[in-house]
């Protein structure tokens, strides 16, 4: 099997791969289900709902649980999702097509030829780089094992599902096709929200299509019910705060000009409508909207830097996927009308897949090292410092990290800390502005405000001597005599910070405190990390999870606990329900009068997830309930 090694072992080669954040979700989830309300280790907490599209790790904890091993759990879940790729396609293929033969010559093309995207000399050089031959490895297997993009593989293959089940459904309506199609679609948005965006192209092909394919009786109302089952499913996660989140443009795009593709949709059905459709073969005009749409996407930002797609790049495995269909259904296409005995087509047609093989073969032979997992990640830099500050750090104080070490800490323990594998999900926007500071920023002296007014104990600095791929602090010698160090191996130091007052609560008094107009506001920090220090101490504070349990002394004033503050905090002061408000650093804080005081607080999911949630719920006995009354009625 040419992906066996992927199955194996904990961890690939590639440190700089995004798998440790999903690896680190899903030990969250297998550890502290069900009580997933808040996750306290990045960005001083967030609301666990807005981590990312939660089906691929809830699987890994699954098969983590039951096996004990999340990251071997991971393994096996990220390289199934690629291993389904293959009869996906091919089941996409024939429903579009028609043709047994334009799918299996869909499937060889979609497993050994090279992505269309190499005609980018940066992205051919990377895939290059992993197989070591001329013409690389599918970009597919590259985003799986150099970037770590599981979530979005697996969508891929949950997509060419879907098509096909659409396509089915189409042809011939019934309840049961409906549900397959369904929950296809709703495991793509559940998956990944790049997919997510791949798998609209793609019904929107299907949809605007007038081939033979897809021109079907009933098209539309269909595919309406389709789409809205679809979307009111997947409303069980995609709750406002969620999307809400998520939609802040990246990669130095603007929301405005992702206007531009249903301009681009609009271009694509006029060129597809212009067509001498009935000289296509069956399923081409569908795929030809994919291609026109998923090359734009990416033509747009490789060549004039114009993102009409968020993260365009990776939009080239729904674009490898289409060409693929597309160069099964022309060859099938060409050999039919090349002579009308099977025995010649099926010869062909076998020259064809050893054509592919000739020129894909090499590459899977070179990139086979590749695959193997990592025998020595229990020696990584990044697992050794991730248990050196487990064991250091106490209640309250979090670390600061950054690059790969900060994306590895919680694969490996439980350590709080400033930054995380996921900006989208802060709450807070200070930690954002304090990481910019603390690595690439001049001035000594504001991180280190910085780093005190954040609970921060340990500074966790890697030199270019370090393993780290991202090296992310453009000085690193610049906290050397500020800080001591105390730990200093393989080019990582960690300086240890002093504190500012006590790192899980203080009692601070009624002073109004204003927030900083930037990340250099210097008098602001120095009044906030001041009245921090000076503040009174709470007799005892024990948290975890979004919860917390206070006692207070006499003081009054301002409760500060030190985590983010959200809309979804609840307190009680002596059993009795008191407002809950942000900071000037964004952290929770309530009122006390002096006193003293038994404080309760506790974070509790948002109404708006609750009600996606009911909607879903409520759908889904919707649909049961017609289904039974259905089956009623039928003799």
């Amino acid at each position: 099997m040419a992906i066996a090694p992927l199955f194996t072992g904990e961890f690939t080669q590639f440190r700089g791969s995004i798998e440790a954040t999903f690896i680190a979700n899903a030990r969250f989830i297998a550890e502290r289900f069900p009580d997933l309300s808040w996750y306290p280790y990045w960005y001083l907490g967030f609301p666990f709902e807005l981590f990312y599209t939660p089906l691929l790790p809830v699987l890994v904890a699954i098969i983590g649980k039951v096996g004990g091993d999340i990251p071997q759990a991971y393994r096996i879940v990220a390289a199934g999702g690629y291993a389904l790729g293959l009869p996906a396609l091919y089941l996409a293929a024939r429903e579009l097509s028609g043709s047994r033969r334009a799918a299996l010559l869909a499937a060889g093309a979609y497993l050994l030829l090279p992505s269309l995207t190499y005609v980018f000399p940066p992205i051919r050089a990377d895939g290059a780089g992993l197989s070591g031959t001329a013409v690389p490895a599918p970009w597919r297997l590259v985003a799986l094992v150099e970037y770590g993009e599981g979530p979005h593989v697996l969508s891929l293959s949950f997509a060419l599902l879907g098509v096909a089940a659409t396509l089915r459904y189409l042809r011939a309506p019934s309840a049961w096709r409906l549900a397959i199609a369904v929950a296809a679609l709703v495991a793509v948005a559940l998956t990944n929200l790049i997919g997510a965006l791949g798998v609209a192209v793609f019904l929107f092909g299907i949809a605007i299509a007038n081939g033979p394919a897809t021109n079907v009786p009933r098209k539309w109302p269909s595919l309406t019910k389709l789409g809205l089952l679809t979307v009111l499913f997947s409303l069980g996660w995609y709750s406002l705060g969620f999307m809400r989140a998520f939609s802040q443009p990246g990669g130095g795009d603007t929301a405005s000009s992702y206007v531009a593709l249903p301009i681009v949709a609009l271009v694509a059905i006029v060129v597809v409508a212009a067509l001498p459709l009935k000289r296509l073969p069956s399923g081409a005009d569908a795929v030809l909207l994919w291609l026109l749409l998923f090359g734009t996407i990416l033509v747009a930002k490789q060549v004039f830097g114009i993102g009409i797609a968020p993260q365009p790049i990776r939009y080239s495995l729904e674009l490898d996927a289409a060409f693929a269909i597309g160069v099964g259904i022309a060859l099938a296409w060409a050999i039919e009308r090349l002579s009308r005995r099977e025995a010649i087509r099926g010869a062909v047609a076998t020259l064809a897949l050893a054509a592919f093989v000739a020129i894909g073969l090499p590459s899977w032979f070179g990139v086979q090292s590749r695959l193997a997992p990592d025998p020595s990640w229990q020696a990584w830099s990044e697992r050794r410092v991730a248990l050196w500050l487990a064991d250091h750090l106490r209640p309250g104080e979090r670390a600061f990290l950054s690059g790969d070490h900060a994306f590895w800490l919680n694969v490996f323990a439980n350590v709080p800390q400033v930054r995380g594998g996921q900006d989208f999900s802060a709450v807070d926007p200070w930690p954002a502005h304090a990481a910019y500071q603390i690595n690439t920023g001049p001035d000594v002296a504001i991180s280190k405000l910085w780093l005190e007014a954040l609970s921060v104990r340990y500074l966790v600095v890697t030199t270019p001597s370090s393993s780290d791929v991202f090296h992310d602090f453009t000085n690193p010698a610049k906290f050397d005599g500020t800080f001591p160090v105390v730990f200093d191996e393989r080019g990582v130091r960690i300086y240890e910070v002093p504190l500012a007052g006590d790192p899980r609560a203080v009692v601070a008094a009624s002073v109004e405190l204003r927030s900083p107009t930037n990340g250099i506001d210097r008098a602001a920090l120095e009044s906030y990390v001041n009245a921090a220090a000076q503040a009174a101490r709470a007799d005892s504070a024990a948290g975890s999870l979004g919860r917390w349990s206070i006692e207070t002394g006499d003081a009054g004033g301002s409760l500060v606990v030190r985590e983010a503050y959200d809309s979804g905090w609840r307190a009680t002061v002596d059993g009795k329900g008191v407002k809950v408000g942000p900071d000037a650093l964004g952290m929770v804080s309530l009122p006390l009068a002096p006193g003293r005081h038994a404080v309760e607080l506790d974070h509790g999911v948002h109404l708006d997830f609750l009600a996606g949630l009911g909607i879903a719920t409520l759908t889904g006995l919707i649909v049961v309930v017609r289904g039974l009354r259905a089956d009623r009625r039928r003799p």
